[in-house]
């Protein structure tokens, strides 16, 4: 029996396989959009965590408990850990470590090093080098120290949790 319609059946096969290369091409295509777009979205999580890390130290220095408040998880989640001091919960460490200490604050700055800034869905952890100045003379050293600092995520953005220095 002979093939009465070959051409056809190779322009057919053709098509077919055109529309698969065509289709495998627009799904790789997709997963490098999808990949891009969560690369952007890290990014854009990455400076916003960094950004509230330098905002809430800038707050430090201000004598102002409600700028600092705007950085944190005000309830009894916030941990400080702060060489072998522990306060648990928001009240404790403003109330009983912080608050004491915003007067001699005032007078430095913080520069912070970032080292690493990981996010993972609405969890997302930093570790830095901060430095101490005089206020206006970042010149002068009075020290510097580690921080690691676990943030979650909220409808208003990033706040600290967790944080950590040495």
């Amino acid at each position: 029996m002979t093939d009465t319609y070959p051409s056809l059946k190779r322009t057919a096969l053709r098509g077919a396989i055109t529309i698969l290369v065509a289709a495998l091409l627009f799904l790789r295509g997709m997963g490098v959009y999808s990949a891009q777009a969560m690369d952007d979205m890290n990014a854009a999580d990455e400076a916003a965590i960094r950004m509230v890390l330098t905002e809430y130290h800038a707050a430090l220095t201000t004598e102002n408990i409600k700028l600092v408040e705007k950085y944190v998880v005000t309830d009894a989640r916030f941990a400080m850990v702060e060489g072998k001091h522990t306060n648990w919960g928001w009240a404790d460490y403003r109330d009983n470590h912080l608050t004491p200490e915003l007067a001699g604050l005032s007078k430095v700055d913080f520069r912070l090093e970032f080292k690493a800034v990981h996010v993972s869905g609405n969890m997302a952890y930093s570790s830095f080098i901060y430095h101490i100045s005089p206020k206006g003379d970042p010149s002068q050293n009075y020290g510097s120290g580690r921080g690691t600092v676990v943030l979650i995520r909220n409808q208003d953005g990033w706040l600290i949790q967790h944080f950590h220095t040495s």
